[in-house]
Order: structure tokens, then C-alpha cells, then sequence
């Protein structure tokens, strides 16, 4: 980003000390627009007029009021042409670069969206040797600045930050899902694409949420924030308010979410809090209509230590819950790339596949069918001769591996006790019948309804199955 001074040499250094135009960190070199809309840029002179000039359109000039301007510029249709944009006011001008127009999106959540593609001490991301070796083919294609992790009482506007141009050394510092997203979305669309990051890991829902919601939902936000047992990250509103609101309203197709394991304890709240989330945030993008979609990703499957052994798919359930509450919202299954002693899974690239292969359909009229965007569903149960016979949704062309022992699934009796059971798939249909000896009579099937368990149920395009209990 270039800065340039239009008076005279002598003039200049004398009217520098007292101010120049400035922009936020989010408009800078390398970033990338929203095609076809309005981008709101915004910063700060001391003088009365600010002027905004892309490269490819009429400048627009603004009033400057108490030092801060606004300016809406109309972007044009995503292409992998160069851009530029020259902000200026009477005596100094700021020049930003190496622009590309294509689709943003903004990405967040705790650490599972936070992890980078050089993953975490002792924790890797799958393939990200050979996917940071290739990054340099996608420079032209893909841009993503990273929010670094801050908290604040109020809103910001600003943040130390710069919009990174893939390369085998930038790569590895970026968010992998979010990369992966991204990646799969401008092979597909031929586009270029630009990602918003501001993600804290171990970070609660309600530090993300507004103070109204929360206390409408019986917080008591000033005690929790006053609190000094209670980390920042957990806080109300405080994360909010530090990595979401300096991004506020920038343009944007839509919104990726990867959080959750922070909030097993208060799954039963969990549903509401994702429903007044989406809705605060749509709101403070000026999104009354709910275009902007709402995709995210179920927690993964994690040994965590609870008595009963369930705090993570009573989550999950509250997850799949919160879709009929949000409208045009996706979520995405990962049953299948949990790991039973890392809540870090490996697997970021089929996450990131998934949340694009939900975006295509949505966003851009690529028509893909159910198999292949979403998570298999459970539909129904029924009892007979000593098994259950589960129906599922979103398998038209049958489930896998057939042939061979399901995992997952338990059987409960009239005791309400569940034991271990056996799947077998009924071939060709999307059908598992579940048996048990331990239970003759069963009246309750669950699967993969455990913080781990070993699971290999897919449907033919090797989507998984999400938790459920027949007996909820």
C-alpha cells in the first residue's frame, strides 16, 4: 500500500505531523471485493472531503465528518484481472493494490477453524506438505487476512492485520479449513476468492453473541465479565467485539462457523444461542432478508471425560436442532474425521470440501444433489424380531461398506440400558438393520451417539451419518 503526497515537498512535511488520510487494515494491498455490490470503505482525515478511485469506475468523493468518512463503491463482476484503488483527500492519498474482485466470505469459531495448515504441537493437518507446496499456483485466486486475537469491552473499528497472498510459507500460517474452503470454491467457480479469519480457539458462543441476547437469555453480563475466573475468550461479547465487529458490514456472500466444543456443559442452550448469533450478525451486515448463508461444521467426535459419555453428541443434536431455528443455514457432518485423542482433527480438507460443496449449491446455481452436500439423516426406526430397522434420508443410492459390520450403533431394551450392536446393511437401500445379543426386544437404537466411538457408516458419495437417538 502505497501512501503519496500531493503538495509540494516543503508543504508536505510541514502538514504530515497533523494527519493524513487513513483506511483500516481491511482495505489494503491484495484484498479482495464482493462482486457485483457495495463495499462500504471507510477511515479517517482531517480534511472535509475524501475522494475513492477504482481503477475500473467513477470515483466517488465523501464529506468528512469528526474526522471520519464513508464511501459505498459499486464493485463490478469477479474476474482475475488487477485492480487498484486510490484514496485520497487535499494532501495525501493512499494507494491500495494488486485488487481482485471475486466472492468473500467470513470465516470463524474456536480452534478447529483457527488451526493453521501447519497444525498445532504434535496435532497435523492431513496433506499439508503437499498442499503448501502448491500454494503459489493459487496466489491470483485466493486472499485471506487473519484478525489477530484480541477482546475489547466495546466494538472496534481497527486491527494490525494484512490480506496474505498464498505461498508455500504463507500458506502454512492461514486457517486450513477455511484454505481448504476456499480452495475448493475457486476450482469450482473458476473465481477468485478472499477469506475473513477471526477465529480465538477454546472460545465460548457467548463471547461471540450480543449483550442484548445474552441478557435477554438470563446472563448476567456484567458480573461474568467482571469475573476474573473466567477468561476473556468465554466473556460476553468480548470476542465479538474485537475480531467481528472491525469487519462489520464488509461485504461479504456468506458466513463459515466452526465452534462448539467449548460449550458442551450447556448444550440444551446451545440451539437458542446459534439462532440469536446468526441473527445479530445478518443484522449487523445490514442482511434483514437472510441471504447471506449460514454454514457450519458439527464438532467433531473427541473423547472428553464426562461421566455419561455424551456431552459431545448433545451438543451435536443441538447443532442439528438449530437449523429448523436459522433460516437459509447448512450443516455440515463430520462424524467420520474425529479422532479419539485429539479434538484437533487431521482431517481439514474434507471439512473445508463439505462447507464449499454446501456454498456452490446455495450460493452459486451449481446443482448438486443431497448425497453429495449433506450429512446422511436419520428418518425412522422400527422394531421386529428381535432388531431395529433404521431408515436414513439422504442416501438414494444405498450406504456403504456393504458386506460388512457397522460400527457404531447401540441397543437399548425396556431397562433403557444401551449395549453395543452390530449394523448390517440392507442392500441397496438406504436400510441398516441392527442387532444385538445382549438385547432380544430392543425398543431404542442410538448411533454414534458417544463422545468417540468408532463409526464407518457413509452413503455412496461418501458423505457420513449423523449422530442420532430414536429414544429422544
Amino acid at each position: 500500500m502505497k501512501r503519496l503526497f500531493l503538495l509540494s515537498a516543503l508543504l508536505g512535511l510541514a502538514l504530515s505531523a497533523f494527519g493524513k488520510v487513513e483506511v483500516p487494515a481491511l482495505f489494503s494491498d491484495h484484498m479482495v471485493l464482493q462482486q457485483r455490490s457495495t463495499v462500504e470503505f471507510r477511515g479517517t482525515s482531517d480534511k472535509r472531503e475524501v475522494t475513492v478511485a477504482p481503477s475500473w469506475g467513477d470515483p466517488v468523493t465523501v464529506r468528512v465528518r469528526n474526522g471520519r468518512w464513508r464511501a459505498g463503491i459499486a464493485t463490478p463482476e469477479a474476474s482475475f484481472a488487477k485492480h487498484r484503488i486510490t484514496v485520497s483527500d487535499s494532501d495525501s492519498a493512499v494507494e491500495i493494490e494488486d485488487l481482485l474482485i471475486g466472492e468473500v466470505w467470513i470465516c470463524s469459531g474456536q480452534s478447529n477453524m483457527y488451526m493453521p495448515l501447519r497444525g498445532y504441537s504434535g496435532q497435523p493437518v492431513a496433506g499439508s506438505f503437499e498442499t503448501a507446496l502448491e500454494a503459489s499456483r493459487y496466489a491470483d485466486r485466493i486472499r485471506m487476512i487473519t484478525l489477530p486475537k484480541r477482546e475489547a469491552d466495546t466494538p472496534q473499528e481497527e486491527f494490525e492485520g494484512r490480506w496474505e497472498v498464498p505461498s508455500p510459507q504463507t500458506a502454512l500460517l492461514m486457517s486450513a479449513t477455511a484454505y481448504h474452503f476456499a480452495l475448493a470454491l475457486t476450482e469450482a467457480l473458476d473465481l477468485p476468492v478472499g477469506i475473513v479469519s477471526a477465529s480465538w480457539g477454546g472460545s465460548a458462543i457467548e463471547a461471540w453473541m450480543s449483550p442484548d441476547d445474552l441478557r435477554e437469555m438470563g446472563y448476567d453480563t456484567e458480573a461474568i465479565n467482571s469475573d476474573p475466573k473466567i477468561e476473556p475468550r468465554r466473556q460476553c461479547s468480548k470476542l465479538y467485539n474485537g475480531l467481528i465487529a472491525p469487519v462489520e458490514g464488509f461485504a461479504a456472500r456468506g458466513f463459515a462457523w466452526y465452534q462448539g466444543e467449548s460449550n458442551l456443559r450447556t448444550a440444551d442452550r446451545y440451539a437458542e444461542q446459534m439462532e440469536r448469533l446468526v441473527r445479530f450478525w445478518r443484522t449487523q451486515w445490514g442482511d434483514t432478508k437472510a441471504r447471506m448463508p449460514f454454514l457450519y461444521v458439527q464438532i467433531a467426535p473427541y473423547e472428553n471425560k464426562d461421566a455419561a459419555g455424551t456431552e459431545a453428541p448433545r451438543l451435536m443434536e443441538a447443532q442439528i436442532n438449530a437449523l429448523e431455528r436459522i433460516p437459509n443455514s447448512a450443516l455440515v457432518c463430520t462424524t467420520d474425521t474425529g479422532e479419539k485423542s485429539c479434538i484437533h482433527p487431521a482431517a481439514k480438507r474434507t471439512v473445508g470440501q463439505r462447507l464449499a460443496a454446501q456454498a456452490l449449491r446455495r450460493c452459486y446455481g451449481v446443482k448438486l444433489p443431497n448425497e453429495m452436500v449433506e450429512g446422511v439423516r436419520f428418518e425412522k426406526a422400527e422394531f421386529a424380531d428381535g432388531k431395529a430397522v433404521v431408515t436414513f434420508l439422504n442416501a438414494r443410492y444405498g450406504l456403504t461398506p456393504q458386506g460388512e459390520p457397522i460400527l457404531g450403533f447401540e441397543l437399548a431394551g425396556a431397562d433403557g440400558v444401551f449395549h453395543p450392536a452390530e449394523g448390517r446393511i440392507v442392500k441397496s437401500k438406504p436400510v441398516v438393520e441392527v442387532a444385538s445379543p445382549a438385547v432380544p426386544q430392543p425398543v431404542a437404537v442410538r448411533y454414534a451417539f458417544r463422545n468417540f466411538t468408532p463409526t464407518n457408516l457413509h452413503n455412496t458419495l461418501g458423505q457420513a451419518v449423523f449422530p442420532f437417538r430414536s429414544d429422544r
